[in-house]
């Protein structure tokens, strides 16, 4: 797979090949049985730590209403890419927990699933509100905010009557070296799983002829086309470019919501075996997954699929199609779709 996405794979291998030897992860805390005797025990808790991508409103909307819930405070970790939860892996199989929730990469679950690092939650008995869809098989992981993927374009430097349309506009010949791509293929595995490696791989390799302009990070991505650096974002996720919309209204972005409007869990929240506040993580996850969920419309990651979230109202405006092959495309499915694409696109350097 190469150096880009192959950093520290292989120290993860070792560490989950000693795992049985280390006998897991950390001090074991009580978690209670109940929803009542997890509410009690949470509060002689220290403030829960979750680990995960948010920035904004998000954070300031989510301690206040956990708060005013549960009477409960948080601690933001901020994690970004491969690289923190592998850490954040390697480290718990030493006995080194520092955070009690983890927001876990989709290539990496069931990594931490066999290491035997997270506690399964009976989420359904515990929070009969959150829609079984959101729970992944045996209740590792509660599926909170979801990454969705979308175009984008500077209108500074692209006239509405050339604006992208859909997926097959980042092949046209009229961008080429100007279209730019995050490094890491997210926006394209669940669009790859739907089509199927004849069109997929088709799809690559004719947007690899286009020569597109490799981003390293998704702010990157965003910042250099509003800079207008570039003209057009082939997938990206939507979080990203609203975050740049949000802090400036007067932004030359524009999204365009593609027809195939692939979307995935992109906060899987996994309470860690061995950190100190096991039962505030329960807590904050459900709270999360249910009125908490409505952070994620200012933050970009609500879920397509449910009636009133702002990614329903826009994907259905434009009649796009939500495409997620579910919980079972992660993990291996994810990682070997990943890789089948980023060897089409020959290890880019990431800029």
């Amino acid at each position: 797979m190469g150096t880009f996405y192959g950093r520290g794979l292989g120290f993860t291998a070792a560490f989950l090949a000693a795992s049985a030897v280390l006998g897991g992860s950390g001090y074991a805390a009580e978690i209670g049985k109940t929803l009542d005797e997890i509410v009690e025990l949470a509060k002689k808790e220290p403030p829960v730590k979750i680990a995960s991508t948010w920035r904004g409103e998000i954070i300031d909307d989510t301690v206040k209403g956990f708060k005013e819930k549960y009477g409960l405070t948080m601690e933001l970790q901020f994690v970004s890419g491969l690289d923190d939860r592998e850490r954040i892996l390697n480290e718990a199989l030493t006995g080194l927990v520092d955070s009690d929730l983890v927001n876990v990469s989709g290539e990496l679950r069931d990594k931490f699933i066999s290491a035997g690092v997270v506690e399964p939650i009976d989420w359904n008995a515990l929070f009969p509100a959150i829609d079984s869809s959101d729970i992944s098989p045996k209740g590792y992981f509660l599926g909170t905010g979801f990454n969705q993927f979308v175009l984008a374009y500077n209108k500074n430097r692209v006239a509405e009557a050339d604006a992208p349309k859909d997926w097959e506009s980042c092949l046209d010949p009229k961008w080429k070296g100007q279209v730019g791509v995050y490094s890491r293929p997210l926006a394209f595995v669940q669009q790859y799983l739907k089509w199927g490696a004849e069109k997929g791989d088709a799809y690559q390799k004719a947007l690899v002829a286009n020569n597109p302009v490799w981003m390293s990070t998704t702010n990157s991505a965003t910042s250099l086309l509003a800079a207008g650096e570039y003209s057009l974002l082939c997938g990206i996720q939507y979080h990203a470019v609203k975050t740049i919309l949000r802090s400036d209204p007067n932004s030359p972005i524009t999204i365009v919501v593609p027809k195939l409007f692939p979307y995935q869990v992109g906060e899987a929240l996994a309470v860690m075996k061995g950190g100190e506040s096991p039962n505030s993580a329960i807590l904050l996850a459900a709270y999360m997954a249910t009125e908490g969920s409505k952070a994620y419309d200012a933050f970009g990651q609500s879920n397509p699929m449910k009636k009133g979230t702002d990614a329903y109202n826009y994907t259905h405006a434009v009649g796009a199609e939500p495409f997620w092959a579910g919980w079972e495309s992660d993990g291996k499915a994810q990682s070997e779709a990943s890789k089948a694409i980023v060897s089409i696109w020959g290890f880019p350097t990431g800029r």
